[in-house]
């Protein structure tokens, strides 16, 4: 690691730009920096995909990953905190599949202005997936409903101006025999059939069986359903009906972000090069996903903290919940090896999604298979994890010590760096838990730069200037 050739006086101790804090349940794991191979020479799969990774060396520097999936728990504490921040508001979709719904989008105080973030009025997935009439589009024709508990478990009180998890057992947010109403597509895609058709006997133990989950729910009497999953079962379900701003903008409200391909399939292979992205790289038993190869799959996501965690302590990185990446996607990868390789592509809005889910088959489940899609979209498929960054090496610097490139004081409240440069240039502080403290560009005038900061005494932070990172401690 390159040491910062600048003078650092530490003056000032109170930052801007603070990020919030982590919510407790959320446990990150440390991830160490290692070499790997990326991709794979002999991929399950369709020749596009085989074609898309090919195998190649990539180094990775050392990162934290959230253990599990962001939850709907911990996706309700952001929502909260945000709105109350005026970062997000509730809109009406007006165009394409989002027509009439409700969903959370950014304010022009955020980041993602204009961005859905969720649907809270997402529903399952209505398609053809038998392709029964041979027509090769999910949209035409007759629907094959996945299970209605495939919903978006997320509301909001407009009384008291708070997002919450809703109850299963509660009618008033899941009439569940009216969530079974449904049309059949029509013969040209956009249009249906007139005819109402309603499924609720196949989910409640009776008609074709598919699942008895609703077994003895009524509006009248939604506890007479034993079988429904609790308020708080459904609390730790993984959130989804998530678009990529939804997942990236959670990430930054905490100062964090989401992993790049390299760092997913990094932590994925667990340093074993795993074939599959389960806790030892084979037994996909383990993994919820579509075991039976139904069509279509009659299951929905599990605990997000469930399964057995990998060598790195990390669950459900196959199946259960596609996964958001931050890269834009690209096909094929560079061969070259590359160390934490990140690919941002200026205009693109098609992103990366990792993983597998509930409802794919076995070939998803392979650490090094990629896909992708817009990043507009979510449904009841689409969920995501976080990381920060982490710096393992470097020097550690107490207060008032110096050295030939480094010099370090506390005293009037404000960080002044002093480095060769003039104009804008990016400056980040980390903690080592990966949170991000500070993230702006600032300018240098006469090869310095002051800022305001509220660092505490006797913890470790990393600074990073372009390519150059240190690593402090103010004691």
């Amino acid at each position: 690691m390159k040491l910062l050739s600048f003078a650092v006086l530490l003056n000032f101790l109170c930052f801007n730009s603070l990020a919030q804090t982590l919510p407790s349940s959320i446990k990150l794991k440390d991830i160490p920096a290692g070499t790997f191979t990326m991709g794979s020479n002999s991929l399950t799969g369709l020749p596009d995909q085989q074609a898309a990774a090919p195998e190649h060396q990539v180094s990775i520097s050392a990162f934290t990953m959230s253990e599990a999936e962001i939850t709907n728990t911990q996706y309700v504490e952001f929502l909260n905190s945000a709105l109350n921040d005026g970062l997000i508001e509730i809109v009406t979709g007006s165009a394409g599949p989002d027509n009439g719904l409700k969903l959370v989008a950014g304010t022009a105080s955020s980041a993602y202005n204009g961005k859905v973030l969720y649907n809270l009025d997402g529903t399952r997935v209505m398609k053809d997936h038998d392709n029964a009439d041979s027509d090769n589009n999910e949209f035409t024709g007759v629907i094959e409903p996945e299970n209605p508990l495939n919903t978006s478990y997320i509301g909001f009180n407009s009384s008291s101006n708070q997002f919450y998890v809703k109850n299963p057992h509660d009618a008033s947010d899941f009439n569940w025999y009216d969530l079974c109403d449904y049309y059949d597509y029509g013969t040209t895609q956009g249009t249906y059939e007139t005819t109402l058709k309603n499924d609720f006997d196949d989910w409640s133990g009776s008609g074709n069986n598919s699942s008895d989950e609703l077994e003895g729910w009524t509006a009248q009497n939604p506890a007479g359903a034993t079988k429904l999953p609790s308020q708080a079962e459904v609390a730790e379900w993984p959130v989804t009906f998530i678009r990529w701003w939804g997942a990236w903008g959670f990430a930054d409200y905490y100062g964090m972000n989401l992993p790049t391909e390299a760092q997913w399939e990094y932590a994925a292979k667990a340093g074993q090069n795993f074939e599959y992205a389960v806790y030892d790289g084979s037994t996909v038993s383990d993994a919820n996903w579509n075991v039976a190869e139904q069509h279509p799959s009659t299951g929905h996501v599990r605990a997000a903290v469930s399964g057995t965690a990998n060598p790195f302590g990390l669950y459900n990185l196959a199946g259960n919940a596609w996964e958001w990446i931050r890269d834009n996607y690209v096909e094929p990868y560079s061969t070259s090896a590359v160390t934490d390789p990140f690919i941002e592509e200026t205009g693109s809005t098609l992103r990366c999604w990792r993983g597998g889910s509930w409802n794919y088959h076995q070939a998803t489940l392979q650490s090094a298979i990629r896909f992708s899609d817009q990043e507009d979209r979510g449904n009841d498929h689409f969920g995501f994890r976080i990381v920060g960054e982490v710096e393992s090496t470097g020097t550690t610097l107490g207060f008032g010590m110096n050295s030939d490139q480094i010099r370090i004081h506390a005293t009037d409240r404000e960080i002044e760096v002093k480095k060769n440069l003039s104009g804008n240039h990016r400056i980040n502080i980390h903690d080592l838990s990966g949170r991000r403290i500070f993230s702006e560009s600032v300018f240098f005038k006469n090869g310095q730069v002051k800022i305001q900061s509220d660092l505490k005494t006797s913890k470790v932070y990393i600074l990073t200037l372009g390519e150059e990172k240190i690593k402090f401690v103010l004691k």
